[in-house]
């Protein structure tokens, strides 16, 4: 009797385990309440005072668009993050190709 209850308590400690590890599927993070808005939230009022506007955001790796709200003042961080990413990217990438170090050897 005591051998057929091992298997059965084997199967209940993995489960717990399994579930313990369990991640968000979606894969999301909520960070701040500017990012927790939704589409229904569009052309209302944020906690920050602004509008909130959505705008389509195309996913790596998906076909399909996801449609992203936030407020206005984020919105307009968000832009300012992005073009500083992107400057930084391409100045990399021309030093490396051009031959000239991050040491400022050319």
């Amino acid at each position: 009797m005591v051998i057929a209850f091992k298997p059965i308590f084997a199967a209940c400690i993995c489960l717990l385990v399994c579930s313990a590890c369990a991640t968000n599927a979606s894969g999301i993070t909520a960070s701040s309440d500017a990012d927790r808005m939704t589409a229904g939230m569009e052309g209302q009022t944020a906690p920050d005072g602004s509008l909130v506007k959505c705008r389509s955001m195309q996913v790596t790796g998906s076909r399909f668009p996801v449609k992203d709200c936030k407020s206005e003042k984020a919105w307009s961080e968000f832009d300012k993050l992005m073009a500083e990413n992107a400057k930084n990217e391409t100045d990399k990438f021309q030093r490396v190709n051009t031959g000239c170090s991050a040491s400022g050897t050319c």
